[in-house]
């Protein structure tokens, strides 16, 4: 039986991820702590006398901690019942590595939970602080184990230099990425402040994976229910990140450098591929001259993601999945389990293997290969 590699796994921040061993000294007054909303309610992060995250209204986020002083809380929004809170917090390496165990899983790739919103706090000092002391906190998590447990780099992208630095950081602390949301507030990824994030990626040799996530302002206020932010706004970010990556000549300045879009599933890439194509001004489109004006891409979506530049996300039950190997190949999927989040599919890699309508081939290069290839392992 195949075991996967999982290319987008993730933990919950917990009060040791801020803690003296990680935390700057110069804002030791000023790191988040955790705060009790009552007997049976979430807790909450205090950061900077904000509490974080919202959880309705506009602009909601996530990442609710799930234990204080080593007690789990009562109420754990976003968690799935499947996950234990000494593995999701990774308290435990052992208790993470027996699960991954259960569900069929060889190593996994861990992205944060928390830094999949945006903003955290709107002082740069104090999230450069929160970037580094996770950073660090996930590269000793991982070190226990790194023949199975892999980490990505998290970015603070409204601060290019900070940014640049902790890249590189990242490198030698042995991070296998560098990890983007779609939109950081107003900025988007291909906006002049990000070139010097996108520079340091590829010079140091490490894919970028733009990652779904709660960050874009915008969308955020005019979707204010759970709902809404988890179908619509969530989704939606990595889609933008997409079609800029590829109109703007992201994938064109930087041909050596792999780029992912995660946690979004495959179904969404045909129809934008499609659309993108049309109003390319290339030979063929449907739309006229005028309407292309602004792509600035030298080749097609399609091309990029053959060569094998672009990689994507699926979810294991998606019933165009097949297509989309089809229409793209299967050399540009990988598989992300997102545990211990709550939407999750629990043993996903069973219920993908007990598939009928992928190859067996496909399936070994979905579950393994194409992780393997993207992350450079």
């Amino acid at each position: 039986m195949i075991k996967a590699w999982d290319a987008d796994g993730h933990v919950s921040e917990s009060e040791v991820t801020f803690s003296d061993k990680y935390w700057d000294p110069k804002l030791k007054d000023r790191r988040p702590s955790i705060v009790e909303t009552g007997p049976d309610g979430p807790l909450y992060w205090m950061i900077d006398t904000r509490s974080f995250p919202v959880r309705s209204g506009p602009n909601q986020q996530a990442g609710f901690p799930l234990s204080k002083n080593g007690v789990a809380a009562k109420v754990t929004p976003g968690i799935s019942p499947h996950d234990p809170v000494e593995s999701a917090e990774m308290r435990s390496v052992k208790a993470r590595l027996e699960q991954l165990d259960r569900e069929n899983t060889a190593l996994q790739v861990i992205y944060p939970t928390m830094f999949l919103s945006y903003p955290i706090t709107y002082d740069r000092d104090l999230a450069v602080a929160m970037m580094c002391a996770y950073n660090s906190w996930v590269a000793n998590l991982t070190s226990q184990c790194p023949e199975r447990l892999k980490w990505v780099t998290v970015i603070d992208p409204v601060n290019p230099q900070a940014s640049v630095r902790e890249i590189e950081r990242g490198k030698e602390l042995g991070a296998v990425a560098v990890m983007l949301l779609g939109v950081t507030g107003d900025v988007r990824i291909d906006d002049p402040p990000m070139e010097p994030i996108w520079a340091a990626a590829n010079d140091t040799g490490l894919p970028v994976a733009v990652h779904t996530g709660h960050s874009f302002r915008a969308l955020g206020q005019v979707n204010d229910t759970h709902h809404d932010k988890t179908a619509i706004s969530f989704w939606l970010t990595v889609q933008f990140a997409f079609h800029r990556v590829i109109s703007k000549g992201i994938a064109d300045r930087y041909p050596n450098l792999r780029i992912a879009f995660l946690e979004a599933g495959c179904s969404w890439v045909p129809a934008l591929v499609e659309r993108i194509e049309e109003y390319s001004g290339f030979p063929g489109a449907r739309a006229g001259v005028d309407f292309h004006r602004g792509y600035k891409g030298k080749h097609l979506p399609k091309e990029y993601i053959e060569r094998g530049q672009i990689y994507f996300g699926f979810e294991v039950d998606e019933k165009l999945l097949p297509f989309a190997i089809e229409e793209f190949g299967d050399q540009c999927w990988v598989y992300g389990s997102d545990i211990p989040h709550g939407d999750r599919l629990y043993n996903a890699v069973d219920v993908f293997l007990k598939r009928n309508d992928i190859s067996e081939e496909s399936k070994r290069k979905l579950l393994v290969d194409n992780t393997v290839r993207f992350y450079g392992l």
